[in-house]
C-alpha cells in the first residue's frame, strides 16, 4: 500500500485525481499489477467522476481481474468513448472475459465439464482473434496496434497454441524492444519449453523494464535456485526485491522457505511457509514442507526443553495434523514433562495402540503410567521399549523406577546395571551406579544377598 500510495501522489502532478487515476492505472495494467489497481477502482463504483478515461481504465482492471459484472457497470456509465479504438478493443476482450473462470473455480471443475469449459473458450477465443486480425488492418502501426497484437499473444496462449504467441511476441519485440509485456509473455514461452538460459534472459528484461513487477523477480530467484548452490545469493536477491514488492505473495514465501530450507535454516524457512498457508491453506509447497519439517521445529524446542513453546506449535498446526501420531507424541512428552500426566497418557495411548513398535512412545506412556501410580502397565511397556531398543538406556532406567516401586528391588538392581552398561556420558553412568549401590543396600537390609556368594575353595 506504501508503494501505492506513493505512485498515486506521484501521478497526482499530472492533473486532477481522476486523471492521475487514469495514468497510475494505465501503467499498473500495463505492468501486469492488477490487483493493485482494484481498490483505486474501487472509490470511482460510487464517486462520480466526468472523466470517462477512469471508468474505460478501471474496466480493463475489472474484466483482468474477473469481476465482470462490476466492469460491465463501468462500461454502461461510457457515453462519449465508445468510437475510441481502445474501447473497440475491450469490448473484443470483455467478449473472452465473459467466458474466463477463475483459477480457483477452474480447480474444482470435472474432467468432463473442464473439457466443455475449454473447447467453447477456444471458439470464442478464434473469433476474438478474427475480430483483432481486422482491427489490425486499420490500427497497426498505433499504439492500439500494439495493444490488439497483445491481445492476440494472449489469446493464442489461452488456447495452449505457444509458437504462434512466442512468434507475435518476438515480432513486438523487435518493433517495441522496451516492451516488457512482450519480454513477459516470451520468459514464459520459454519456460514452458525448458530454455532456461533463453527464459532468464527475457526475465532479466522484464524486471529491468518493470521495476515493480514481482512475477518476473520471482521466476527469476526459481531458475537461480534450480541452478545450484553457486546461484543461491542471485535467487535470495532476486526473492528478497520481490518479497518487498509484496510481502504476502505465496509463491514467493514458498521459495524463500526453500532457499532457507538449501541453508539448513529449517525454523525459519518453517516461519515463512507457515505465512504462505495462512494466505492459501492449500499452497502445495508450504503444505508439504510444513508437514516435513514441523517435526524438526518442535524436536528443537523439545532438546530446548520448551514444553510450552513446543505445545504452542503443535496447536498452530493445521487443523486435523494434531491427530497425526506424530504430533500426538510430541504433545504427549510435552505434558509428560509439564507433569500433567493424565493428559500425557490421552496422547500417547493412541500413538501406541497405531504404532505398538514404536519404543519412544512405550516409555514416554511409561512414564505417565508410572507417576500415575499405574505400576504392573508402566512396568510391561517399558519391557516393551527395552525389547524393541536394547541399547537405550533409558528404557532400563525406567524399567528400574518401576520395578522398585513395585518392591522388585533384584530386578530394580538387574535394571539399573543394564542401564549403567548402556550409558555413554559418565555424570549418567555415575547416577545408575549409584542407584545399583543404593538398591543393593536396600535389598542387603531386607536380608538378602545382593549377588549370589561365591562357593569357598
Amino acid at each position: 500500500m506504501v508503494i501505492l500510495r506513493t505512485l498515486f501522489l506521484g501521478a497526482m502532478l499530472l492533473g486532477s485525481p481522476s486523471e492521475a487515476s487514469t495514468v497510475l492505472l494505465k501503467q499498473l495494467l500495463q505492468e501486469n499489477r492488477t490487483e493493485e489497481a482494484v481498490p483505486i477502482c474501487r472509490q470511482y463504483e460510487v464517486l462520480p467522476s466526468r472523466d470517462e478515461a477512469v471508468y474505460l481504465a478501471c474496466a480493463w482492471v475489472y474484466y483482468r481481474t474477473y469481476r465482470v459484472a462490476a466492469a460491465e457497470t463501468l462500461l454502461s456509465k461510457l457515453k462519449n468513448l465508445q468510437t475510441l479504438p481502445e474501447y473497440q478493443l475491450l469490448k473484443i476482450y470483455a467478449s473472452v472475459a465473459n467466458q474466463l473462470l477463475p483459477p480457483d473455480q477452474l480447480k474444482t471443475l470435472e474432467s468432463s465439464a473442464k473439457e466443455q469449459y475449454e473447447e467453447k473458450l477456444k471458439v470464442r477465443l478464434s473469433e476474438a482473434q478474427k475480430q483483432l486480425e481486422a482491427f489490425l488492418i486499420q490500427h497497426k502501426a498505433t499504439p492500439m496496434g500494439k495493444l490488439a497484437q497483445e491481445l492476440s499473444a494472449e489469446f493464442y496462449e489461452l488456447k495452449g497454441q505457444l509458437d504462434p504467441a512466442a512468434f507475435l511476441y518476438r515480432g513486438l519485440i523487435a518493433d517495441y524492444p522496451k516492451s516488457g509485456r512482450a519480454h513477459w509473455g516470451l520468459g514464459r514461452y520459454y519456460l514452458a519449453r525448458g530454455d532456461i538460459r533463453r527464459a532468464k534472459v527475457s526475465l532479466e528484461k522484464v524486471a529491468e523494464f518493470w521495476p515493480k513487477h514481482v512475477g518476473s523477480r520471482y521466476n527469476l530467484g526459481l531458475i537461480a535456485i534450480t541452478e545450484g548452490p553457486e546461484h543461491y545469493r542471485e535467487a535470495a536477491r532476486w526473492l528478497a526485491e520481490a518479497f518487498k514488492l509484496n510481502s504476502a505473495d505465496v509463491g514467493v514465501l514458498e521459495q524463500i522457505g526453500v532457499l532457507l530450507e538449501a541453508h539448513n535454516k529449517i525454523p525459519a524457512a518453517v516461519k515463512y511457509w507457515r505465512r504462505a498457508l495462512e494466505l492459501n491453506p492449500s499452497a502445495p509447497i508450504a503444505l508439504k514442507k510444513v508437514h516435513q519439517h514441523s517435526g524438526a521445529v518442535i524436536e528443537d524446542l523439545i532438546a530446548k526443553k520448551s514444553w510450552k513453546e513446543a505445545l504452542e506449535k503443535i496447536e498452530t498446526l493445521k487443523e486435523g495434523a494434531a491427530s497425526d501420531s506424530e504430533y500426538l507424541l510430541y504433545q504427549g512428552i510435552c505434558f509428560r514433562n509439564l507433569g500433567e500426566f493424565e493428559k500425557a497418557k490421552k496422547a500417547l495411548s493412541p500413538v501406541v495402540e497405531n504404532s505398538p513398535k514404536n519404543a519412544l512412545a512405550l516409555r514416554e506412556l511409561g512414564i505417565a503410567e508410572l507417576n500415575l501410580e499405574q505400576t504392573e502397565s508402566a512396568v510391561d511397556l517399558f519391557k516393551r521399549a527395552g525389547a524393541l531398543e536394547p541399547k537405550e538406556p533409558l528404557n532400563f532406567a525406567w524399567l528400574g523406577f518401576a520395578l522398585e516401586a513395585k518392591k522388585d528391588y533384584g530386578g530394580a538392581i538387574s535394571a539399573w546395571n543394564s542401564a549403567a552398561t548402556l550409558f555413554t556420558e559418565p555424570e549418567e553412568i555415575k547416577k545408575a551406579l549409584k542407584k545399583v549401590v543404593r538398591l543393593e543396600q536396600k535389598f542387603t537390609k531386607r536380608g538378602m544377598a545382593s549377588e549370589p556368594r561365591a562357593e569357598e575353595d
